[in-house]
């Protein structure tokens, strides 16, 4: 499978950007660098989450964020990266799914169980 982009919008208290996210099906939450975080002027969270990440197992702050995606507002909690990233978490709240023959996000129809969950 390819690489999945997409664009979509952070509003922060100082500014709104567009971003080009990399969909990353095995990162749980949304994520932006540091600066971008500071710059946007995102609110930070109370809790420190501990993450399995490339490097290993890190402690990272938790910031509040809003944005748009693909036409559909949104409330995410985003954490520190290198890159703009969009997890699982915010795909399955929106109802979207990685298309593996498109390489694309696609909404799930609202009659299909998302994800899809053994019964």
């Amino acid at each position: 499978m390819g690489k999945t982009e997409v664009q979509a919008s952070v509003i922060g208290d100082k500014e709104t950007r567009e971003y080009t996210f990399l969909v990353d099906t095995g990162a749980t939450y949304l994520a932006l660098p540091l600066e971008e975080i500071e710059a946007l002027g995102l609110r930070r969270g109370r809790m420190i989450l501990r993450l399995m990440s490339a490097t290993g197992v890190v402690d990272v702050n938790t910031y509040f964020a809003d944005g748009e995606l693909m036409g559909q507002e949104f409330s995410a909690i985003l954490v520190p990266a290198s890159i703009p990233l969009i997890g699982y978490e915010l795909l399955e709240n929106l109802r979207f799914r990685v298309n593996p023959l498109t390489g694309e996000i696609e909404k799930v129809p609202e009659d299909e169980v998302h994800p899809p969950y053994l019964l």
